[in-house]
């Protein structure tokens, strides 16, 4: 069966943004319903370089209303500074398996500014048990993929230690991952990790 036109939509933007992928683990038979997710790898060139990880799949359905308006459709961006183990590239891309399929699992849509725990850590990102899901940051960043059927809005999800979970507690969205920006280097594990 070939894809709905909007994972091709979403898939050839992709593709267009940041080139071939390097890899990619396609997760089958998920929850319904989202019946397989792929997520793509683009592996750093050095290690001072970022790993990137990209979802498609999760945008073939809208996530479920919340409080009266419509859920949307989103994909997930992950990034991790330097090069990867082949455990740690698997153990991320699971996770944000896990990540694209809550909105069903759980009956709630994502979006912009959200913290979600995971329970435990991150692959390569110690002391990491929690996420926002972030807007673009920069200048040339894609906030969402037009495509034939509708916008797909892009979550990039910035892991955060408990500390920082706790003090986003505390702040707009905006203004904690502003402060997390102005204070380290987010596609790395803090440095208190």
């Amino acid at each position: 069966m070939s894809a709905p036109p909007i994972l091709r939509d979403v898939f050839h933007a992709l593709r267009d943004e940041w080139g071939d992928e390097h890899d990619g683990v396609t997760f089958e038979h998920g929850p319904p319903p989202v019946e397989r997710l792929d997520v793509m790898l683009f592996r750093a060139a050095d290690p001072g370089g970022v790993t990137a990880f990209a979802t498609v799949g999760m945008s073939a359905h809208p996530m479920p209303p919340r409080e009266g308006r419509a859920g949307g459709r989103a994909e997930l961006r992950l990034f991790r500074r330097g090069i990867l183990q082949r455990g740690d590239e698997q153990g991320l891309a699971t996770r944000l398996a896990n990540l694209a399929v809550y909105p069903w699992t759980q009956d709630r849509p994502l979006g912009w500014g959200e913290l979600v725990g995971f329970g435990d850590e991150l692959p390569a990102f110690p002391g990491c048990s929690s996420v926002l899901l972030a807007g673009a940051w920069a200048a040339g960043q894609t906030s969402t993929v037009e495509t034939s059927v509708e916008p797909v809005r892009i979550l990039n999800v910035v892991p955060v230690s408990e500390p920082e979970r706790q003090h986003a507690l505390t702040r707009r969205p905006e203004d904690f991952f502003s402060d997390l920006l102005n204070t380290r280097d987010i596609f790395a594990p803090p440095p208190h990790g």
